[in-house]
């Protein structure tokens, strides 16, 4: 799924990051369902759970011993496995939209064939974000070993979606179709 000269991803070890960085089993943190009924001085409890991820901060934020952020922000990557044959995004019509970009909150990643890390189609979910200590992140990534970093111009494509989703404005009143 890789045109000549224009990889998707390379591979990267240590504890640096970029945005398009994709960490598997990166443990984020779950807010109960009931957080809602929280007020000063309430408790709450978190769970955790490992997902895949893709580092959705930018690079230049987040130069080792320059960071401009306390903080990385991620959306996960979801497996085509995960999404049932009904599922929307589990048939060949959802995927290809989402491939097309006209779903605002999705946005596709080629299958990676590197060997030892390779993957099926990735779907990343704007929809959800985690943020988790930029500390923290790096020595889990440091603890990786080799893992996938989505490369140009691919990285910054995802980007842009992810930018797009953001700044969507929802209109009160909008044209009427043309028919």
């Amino acid at each position: 799924m890789t045109g000549p000269g224009y990889p998707w991803y390379g591979v990267v070890t240590g504890d640096g990051l970029e945005q398009g960085d994709v960490l598997d089993s990166l443990p984020v943190f779950l807010p109960p369902d009931d957080l809602e009924d929280w007020n000063e001085g309430s408790a709450a409890f978190f769970s955790t759970e490992e997902r895949n991820v893709v580092v959705m901060t930018q690079s230049c934020d987040l130069v080792s011993g320059r960071e401009k952020v306390s903080e990385v922000l991620f959306c996960p990557v979801w497996s085509r496995s995960r999404y049932a044959a009904g599922e929307f995004l589990g048939t060949p019509k959802g995927l290809e939209e989402a491939r097309r970009g006209t779903l605002p909150g999705i946005h596709l990643l080629a299958a990676c064939a590197l060997p030892g890390l390779e993957r099926d189609v990735g779907i990343v979910d704007f929809r959800q974000t985690y943020a988790l200590p930029v500390g923290f992140v790096r020595k889990r990534a440091a603890a990786a070993g080799p893992r996938r970093r989505l490369l140009p111009p691919y990285r910054e494509h995802m980007a842009q979606a992810f930018a797009r989703y953001f700044m969507r404005v929802g209109l009160p009143t909008d044209i009427p179709p043309f028919k």
